[in-house]
């Protein structure tokens, strides 16, 4: 892992390492080491483990109790509500997710036998990520609380999920993100002040004069509100990119190097396929194929007298799925 390397996970992050190889050992799986020697991220997981979720706990206290003029401690919320909140919160899907989110997954250091295996999609070798990395931050900062708090609000964006449901659709900091990597290949990076109410954020992008802020009574909502000033302001000047901005018309012959680029490119998960060979009265080869993508409902097969034909008529099926443009009729 190289230094720019590094520096642009920090950024990602939000935290500078004192020590930058306790970040790298975060990435550093198991099989990385049992071939070439040196530590790997199996502790760094466990202590992270422990204290994301003190992070979690601490926010869903600060976002929904109070103290009562007697001393007392009350919440909005029940046990059972609050518990069901934190277990959504730090389940495996949604801690791969975010490690999906911010890129991160792409700089995973692998032995010969996870490369094999292609484990860099797993689920759970994400939510190992994620926690390694809050698990280096822990230790780098000699466990400050709110280091490591910030850290975890900014990786996994709490205060969002908390707020808007635990849906990605308006998280204007994911998609202001997306846009800065796929046109500038850059990460935003975010300058806050604090004052008596909170805190104000500030954001400047490339070719833009405008400096965009937003405040709030915490950094992230800050954050969120300086992001939704950025993407609306891209938005009404036509600034955005689209999928089809990406790889142009969709067409059959190059569907599934369209599936695959707009997969590599973040916008879906990757497609995979599965054959089924069988022969007509002739004797003759039919291959079925069947397209599918996790996070879509479909699934399209085609039966065709090449293997080749059968997987491109699929993948254009759901390329056209992924597009919002398949009909029953094509």
């Amino acid at each position: 892992m190289n230094k720019h390397e590094i520096n642009k996970i920090e950024a990602l992050i939000g935290y500078e390492f004192d020590e930058p190889m306790l970040l790298q050992q975060a990435f550093i799986r198991r099989s990385y080491s049992q071939e070439h020697g040196g530590q790997n991220n199996e502790v760094l997981e466990l202590f992270g483990d422990v204290a994301l979720g003190n992070a979690v706990i601490k926010k869903l206290a600060d976002c929904y109790g109070s103290f009562k003029k007697n001393g007392e401690f009350s919440t909005r919320y029940q046990e059972g509500k609050l518990s069901k909140l934190k277990e959504k919160l730090v389940e495996s899907s949604m801690l791969a997710h975010r490690i999906d989110t911010l890129g991160l997954a792409n700089y995973l250091i692998m032995g010969k036998g996870d490369i094999a295996k292609s484990v860099q999609n797993e689920e759970s070798v994400k939510e190992d990520l994620f926690e390694a990395i809050i698990g280096a931050v822990a230790l780098d900062c000699d466990w400050n609380i709110n280091t490591i708090q910030d850290v975890v609000e900014t990786m996994l964006d709490i205060e969002y999920y908390l707020e808007n449901g635990f849906s990605d659709e308006n998280n204007y900091v994911d998609l202001v993100q997306q846009w800065l990597q796929k046109v500038y290949h850059q990460v935003p990076l975010y300058d806050f002040e604090e004052y008596d109410e909170g805190f104000k954020c500030f954001l400047r992008l490339p070719d833009i004069d405008e400096e965009f802020s937003g405040e709030g009574y915490s950094k992230s909502l800050a954050r969120l509100n300086a992001a939704t000033a950025a993407y609306e302001y891209l938005e009404e000047n036509d600034l955005l990119i689209t999928m089809r901005d990406e790889i142009g018309e969709p067409c059959e012959e190059k569907a599934v190097s369209q599936l695959q680029e707009l997969a590599q490119k973040g916008y879906i998960n990757f497609p995979y396929y599965s054959f089924e060979e069988d022969h007509d009265e002739d004797g003759n080869p039919l291959w079925t194929c069947v397209c599918e993508i996790d996070g879509f409902d479909n699934s399209y097969e085609n039966t065709c007298s090449s293997k080749k034909e059968a997987k491109r008529a699929s993948a254009y099926e759901m390329l056209l799925d992924v597009l919002g443009d398949y009909t029953d009729e094509e």
